[in-house]
């Protein structure tokens, strides 16, 4: 009997399109898991510190990234799985999905980090559902207030800053917060991302891969002081 093989895989990138990151150095430790989604389960939101991949042995499985950008696998297809990129396991389908994983790391190395409290900023129809805390509308409140003095950059990094708070967003993320649509992002790279960057009052939340199709942004400790400071000014 003749032994048939087929390739189901081989890249080095994940589904996503960002490059996978290097081995870890030393001794590996190799771990696999086996996933089993209910119909209409979905996992916790978190990301992976490690190089992983899988196959579907059943079913269909939609990965959503935190900017929204998802992905179903069917049934016999494989995945390499993204790398420190906070994302969430749905079955949408209609029967149970089998998912077989495999992951690479070092001995003791931490593989997965569950974010309990992420969630992807809604619409903006839906978020006009969701009434502002009195802490939010005041921040509004000053952002509106805000003059529109001669230095039009000063006000902008401003709104940036009071947009983007403690968290860590992606682009879209700060762009559907400050109410911006998705056409105007030239005018909101040059006019308030980059500014807020060149005085170092964001930062990259992952240096290393500056260039990561799912980028995100964090506040530096400049920019914390300076957040900390507005945030004081909006309070009564």
């Amino acid at each position: 009997m003749n032994l048939k093989t087929s390739e189901l895989l081989r890249s080095s990138v994940s589904w996503d399109g960002a490059a996978l990151p290097d081995y870890p150095s030393g001794r590996p430790e190799l771990v696999v898991n086996r996933l089993v989604f209910p119909v209409g389960a979905m996992t916790g939101w978190h990301h992976h510190n490690v190089i992983n991949y899988g196959i579907v042995e059943q079913g269909e499985l939609t990965i959503v990234c935190e900017d929204g950008n998802e992905r179903t696998f069917h049934e016999g297809e494989a995945i390499v799985e993204v790398v420190g990129t906070i994302h969430r396991g749905e079955n949408r389908g209609s029967k149970q999905v089998i998912l077989n994983m495999f992951y690479v790391s070092g001995p003791g190395q931490t593989i997965t980090v569950q974010h309990p409290d992420f969630h992807i900023p809604t619409p903006e129809k839906q978020h006009q559902e969701q009434p502002l805390t009195t802490y939010e509308q005041r921040i509004q409140n000053r952002l509106d207030c805000l003059p529109p003095t001669a230095n039009k950059t000063e006000w902008r990094v401003r709104k940036l800053i009071l947009s983007l708070g403690r968290n860590t967003l992606t682009r879209r993320q700060i762009m559907a917060i400050m109410g911006l649509k998705e056409n105007s992002r030239k005018s909101f790279e040059d006019n308030y991302f980059k500014p807020a960057l060149e005085k170092y009052y964001i930062e990259f939340a992952y240096p290393a891969t500056p260039n990561k199709p799912i980028q995100a942004y964090r506040l530096t400790p400049i920019g914390l002081d300076l957040f900390r400071s507005l945030s004081q000014e909006s309070k009564p």
